[in-house]
């Protein structure tokens, strides 16, 4: 059976279907583009109406394009969108079959086409599901609650991702925060220290992480420590700058708490990569509230975000708040806030030049290799480069969001 596999959304979502494509591979499925395929799997998406809507659109899509392809729909979306749009639905309750149930649709298959090529980044699932119920989020209605994998097994997988010559392993969660092994109850932090003992010689990158709900600072600690093989970047969903949004959102920190976080993350990590999640146009968000975001922006050396504008979830508290703002106004603000992190990032980019990178080569563009940094900075090898081979990479100057020797 020739299959494809579309993804939406999350690196979460990327790592399970990664893992489906190698288990569908391992049984004699080939894995082929879209137009190619016999079976055409989308694992959805549904944080924002807007990502439901974009589902839906490409399900009808393949389906006019690719007629007698069979359609699989899997992800936070399945039970979201009309089971009549698709061939099967697989809830997210139901995951742990997907395999299971996508072989059972063709009892006939190939011979495997194995390719051989040097690896680069792995995502290691350590954690699902959520609890904390923000109030704009519906994702801990389609995932459940937390649940973790045995750190033991982890570390079996690291050692074994690092031995079939896997560069970088990113670690991966709904909410890595809530981590807990269930053999021990040892927690994130101790799930850190362990895999940096693991043997090989790659490195590991955490995917994003909630602050409040640990000891932040000393997780910084241990990554500022232990830089050899733990990326120095962090990726925190902060949401926003405005203490009353936090509290109507139900987050578990105040402005001053992320503050003295990123004062620490600044001290300790003074070149690290930082990126942040963050939500614009709250219902009975004000022009104080959009203000105090963008000043804490301005405030601390952000160098990469992700930008939201608020999307109503019906079943959520924050679908029923009132005073929803305009959509006019959250665009306006969208577009404010983009600017503004934009223009800190190229400003932040010259105190990389000069500096000793360590960089995993990935894809090859107009006859040049790339890849990204420690940092989570993207750079343009020369061509004698190789793939999936980290080298010391020492940019001269920066141009079109690329660093250059």
């Amino acid at each position: 059976m020739r299959f494809a596999i579309h993804v939406f959304g999350c690196r979460l979502n990327q790592a399970e279907a990664a893992e489906w494509r190698a288990a569908l591979e391992a049984h004699g499925w080939q894995s082929v583009a879209p137009e190619k395929a016999a079976l055409i799997a989308i694992h959805s998406c549904a944080v924002t109406e807007t990502a439901v809507q974009e589902v839906r659109r490409m399900i009808r899509l393949f389906r006019q394009k690719y007629p007698l392809a069979k359609l699989i729909l899997s992800g936070c979306a399945a039970g979201l969108i009309e089971a009549s749009l698709v061939d099967g639905m697989i809830p997210h309750a139901e995951k742990a079959s997907w395999v299971a149930r996508v072989l059972a649709l063709e009892p006939t298959v190939v011979a495997p086409v194995v390719k051989s090529r040097p690896k680069t980044r792995a995502s290691l699932i350590v954690q699902d599901g959520c609890d904390q119920f923000c109030a704009y989020c519906i994702v801990p209605y389609m995932r459940g609650k937390p649940t973790s994998e045995p750190m033991s097994q982890l570390l079996k997988q690291a050692e074994a991702l690092f031995a079939e010559g896997y560069q970088e392993i990113v670690l991966t969660g709904c909410h890595l925060a809530l981590y807990r092994d269930p053999e021990t109850g040892a927690g994130l932090l101790t799930l850190l220290q362990r895999l940096a003992e693991v043997k090989g010689t790659g490195r590991f990158r955490l995917s994003s992480l909630e602050p409040g709900l640990l000891d932040d600072r000393a997780l910084v600690d241990f990554i500022a420590d232990a830089r050899e093989r733990f990326c120095a970047f962090l990726h925190l969903p902060l949401q926003t700058g405005s203490d009353t949004l936090l509290k109507a959102m139900g987050r578990r920190y105040t402005v001053k708490d992320v503050r003295g976080l990123l004062d620490h993350i600044v001290n300790r990590l003074p070149l690290a990569g930082l990126g942040a999640d963050w939500i614009v146009g709250l219902p009975g968000e004000t022009d104080a509230d959009a203000q105090a975001t963008c000043d804490l922006v301005e405030a601390y050396p952000f160098t990469g975000a992700h930008i939201f504008p608020y999307s109503r979830r019906p079943g959520t508290a924050a679908a029923d708040f009132p005073h929803h703002v305009p959509q006019h106004l959250q665009h306006a603000r969208v577009q404010q806030l983009t600017a503004l992190a934009n223009a800190k990032r190229e400003a932040l980019m010259p105190r990389y030049l000069g500096r000793d990178l360590f960089v995993i080569p990935e894809r090859q563009r107009e006859g040049f290799w790339e890849g990204w940094s420690a940092e989570r900075l993207r750079c343009r090898l020369p061509a004698e480069a190789v793939r999936g081979v980290g080298q010391v990479f020492r940019p001269t100057h920066y141009a079109n969001g690329i660093f250059h020797a």
